[in-house]
């Protein structure tokens, strides 16, 4: 026997509902900016050695020293001359005791006997001041300018910050739409259509 089985598949309606919170943005917020300009003082100061020229020729001549010059222009050719007559008085002394010394009553070992034995002159001696060596000093200095340096700071703002609301929503939809269908089969259910 047949028999007829009514199927019904229904599905009820869907509500959804979409919402967004508003937000303000805090991060647009310009923070301040520090600029600064640290050049520290310098004293750009320094000190000259001091310096000491010495002049000692006035004393080194008062001592008889003299340089090449000196003695060139104060005895010139003095030199060559007195050896020269020194050479010839030797020689003439040494002729004579050359022809002289055979001769009867010439004693000349007596002779030179009195000339190395001859007793030396009494001397002078005159003492003056000696002349200071001339000094010339140039004391130190402090040369140089100081460098004040720059210490300053600039803040750095703006008059108003930049914050952007984002206003929040709301939204009520049909997600679904609900539906009964009916229909009609032999000898089983369809549960599945």
């Amino acid at each position: 026997m047949e028999m007829l089985r009514l199927n019904i598949r229904h599905e009820l309606p869907q509500v959804n509902v979409r919402s967004r919170r508003g937000e303000l943005d805090a991060n647009k917020v310009v923070p301040a900016e520090l600029h600064t300009n640290d050049q520290q003082a310098r004293s750009n100061k320094t000190v000259s050695q001091p310096s000491i020229q010495m002049n000692n020729y006035p004393s080194r001549r008062s001592w008889g020293a003299r340089t090449l010059t000196d003695l060139t222009r104060e005895f010139g050719q003095k030199g060559l001359s007195d050896v020269r007559k020194g050479i010839s008085r030797r020689t003439q002394i040494m002729w004579e005791r050359a022809e002289n010394g055979g001769k009867p009553g010439d004693d000349i070992i007596q002779q030179i006997k009195q000339e190395v034995h001859v007793e030396p002159p009494r001397t002078m001696v005159e003492f003056e001041l000696m002349d200071g060596p001339e000094i010339y000093v140039t004391p130190a200095e402090v040369i140089g300018e100081p460098d004040l340096g720059d210490l300053t700071a600039e803040i750095e703002t703006q008059p108003f910050a930049h914050v952007h609301y984002n206003p929040g929503s709301f939204e009520i939809y049909m997600q679904n739409e609900g539906f009964i269908r009916r229909w009609v089969t032999m000898n089983e259910y369809d549960i599945y259509a």
